[in-house]
């Protein structure tokens, strides 16, 4: 297995748990694109993998379902 294919394997299972943690709360991509400031289109978009997750944009979301970001780097997320 390549580094990209690592990166990009990695990266989805990030989403994967935040997009779980969402609904876990029970919020609506619609809800957090609203508090993200952002349309919901572009919400679905990085929760499906189709635009890039940055570093700010983790932070933000993680204040937002009121988890730390070092749950991100998890056993479970690295499988």
């Amino acid at each position: 297995m390549d580094q990209n294919t690592v990166t990009h394997t990695y990266i989805m299972r990030v989403i994967q748990k935040l997009r779980s943690l969402r609904r876990k709360k029970e919020y609506s991509q619609e809800y957090m694109a609203f508090m993200l400031n952002i349309s919901q289109n572009a919400y679905s978009r990085l929760e499906n993998g189709k635009t890039p997750l940055t570093i700010h944009r983790l932070f933000e979301i993680c204040d937002l379902l009121k988890v730390e970001p070092a749950e991100f780097l998890g056993p479970d997320v690295l499988g």
